[in-house]
């Protein structure tokens, strides 16, 4: 893959959701829309890219889910993306990677695993070095959910990789993503 986004986030690992109010599940209308702007451009999927999700919700976490750019029959929707977590949450079952359907995996992988098997690791924190002064080569970028990274794992992935920033002040985390690959695809 051209570059990974890891998300750590504090959503349900129950599959017994509505999709109806995703808000109320530890912002998985967050993880959707972080998933969307990560794969998805205007007609079409990004093949060179994929994003974990690390679900560290209730009641069985962790859960980290992978979606990539093979993806195929799904509408760029936060309920299609939210029916998506809720098949991959029936069928987490240990630490090994286990393939749903084409561009989607689960596993019960940690979320300091998925850093450790990472490479090329960038943590995006406001008080890093500007993106804009970056080189990347199949870069993986670390970022958190609303509340951000817990400072725990904030530590560990900084061991790993490097702090960068999009300025001072925070964006959503969507807005985020969406705005790392644009800097990617300007520099392409």
């Amino acid at each position: 893959m051209g570059r990974t986004f890891i998300l750590y986030s504090r959503a349900t690992t129950s599959p017994n959701f509505s999709l109806q109010s995703l808000y109320s599940y530890g912002r998985l209308d967050l993880v959707c829309r972080c998933v969307l702007s990560a794969l998805w451009l205007s007609e079409k999927i990004r093949q060179d890219t994929q994003i974990i999700v690390s679900l560290n919700g209730g009641p069985n976490p962790p859960v980290a889910i992978r979606f990539d750019g093979t993806l195929s029959n799904v509408e760029p929707s936060e309920q299609s993306i939210a029916f998506l977590i809720k098949k991959a949450l029936f069928k987490a079952k240990d630490g090994d990677w286990h393939s749903i359907q084409k561009g989607l995996a689960v596993s019960k992988k940690p979320f300091q695993e998925l850093i450790r098997e990472s490479r090329n690791v960038f943590v995006l924190d406001p008080s890093g070095k500007q993106i804009e002064a970056q080189h990347f080569e199949s870069p993986t970028f670390v970022l958190g959910d609303n509340k951000g990274l817990p400072s725990g794992e904030l530590k560990f992935a900084l061991r790993k990789g490097e702090a960068i920033s999009l300025g001072k002040k925070v964006y959503l985390a969507s807005s985020v993503i969406s705005v790392v690959n644009w800097i990617l695809d300007k520099n392409a």
